[in-house]
Formats: C-alpha cells, structure tokens, sequence
C-alpha cells in the first residue's frame, strides 16, 4: 500500500503580500461608495409629495391624487381634471426627476419643482396648509 503523497503548500510568506493588496482594494471601493452617496442628491419631503402626486396624475388615480389633498379641494378633484391631467403627465414617459426650485424669498408653504420625464419636463407649484395637505396643484405646459 502506497501513501498518497500531498502537495506542498505555498509558504506563508508568499501569499502575505496578497492580504495588505486585498483590504486596500476594499477599503478603497467603500470610499468611493460612500463619497458617491454623499454628493447624490437626497430627496426632500416635498419633492416625494410632488412625485408621488404627479406619478397618481400619470396614472390617471383619482383617490390617490385625492389622498394628498386637504378635506376641502379633495371635493374639488374629479376625473375630468385627473384624466386631463393624464393626458398631458401619460405621454410623456417615466418621470425621471422631481427637483425643488422654490425661491428664498418664497411664501412659506409654497412650493416649485422641475420635473423631468423621459420626453419632456414641467414646472410644476404647490402651495400647502398647516398640515401639509395640497391646497393647490399647477403644472406649466410640457417643454419637450
């Protein structure tokens, strides 16, 4: 009976140089990672409402766009206004981009918007009450 012979292993100190190389490599992909978040523009509350209630428009969703109005113009949002909405919001693809462009010196609780699609952009305004319910919504005509 033979003894099955094993191959040497490399020595320790061949593969130490890999190690030092290896956390470099890992440490230098989190600081890219991180320093990209970091300079990424974060979403505010505002601008998740006006996407939120443009993408409802886009849709063509009555209750949706109703939720995010205050008690009184929620009477006020039917499907006439909703499908017009629709029509205009529907062809113009996926909404890309919502970015607030409200002016320092603008009226509290009023607030402007860029919002870019895949084939156009609208400026769009809200203004809000106390409770940050949509008391009026307007969109500018598509710019292509």
């Amino acid at each position: 009976m033979s003894v099955p012979r094993i191959a040497p292993r490399r020595p320790l100190s061949s593969r130490a140089p890999l190690v030092p190389l290896l956390i470099l490599v890992v440490v230098v992909v989190v600081l890219f990672l991180g320093v990209r978040h970091l300079f990424r523009h974060h979403e505010n509350t505002y601008e998740r409402l006006a996407q939120d209630v443009t993408m409802a428009l886009q849709r063509d969703d009555v209750e949706a766009v109703k939720k995010y109005q205050n008690a009184e113009t929620a009477t006020l949002i039917n499907r006439g206004i909703v499908g017009r909405a629709a029509d205009t919001l529907a062809p113009l693809g996926k909404l890309k981009s919502v970015k607030e462009t409200t002016a320092a010196d603008a009226p509290a609780r009023e607030h402007e918007f860029n919002v870019a699609f895949d084939k156009g952009t609208v400026h769009e305004r809200l203004k809000l009450d106390p409770d940050n319910k949509i008391v009026l919504f307007k969109y500018d005509k598509v710019t292509p």
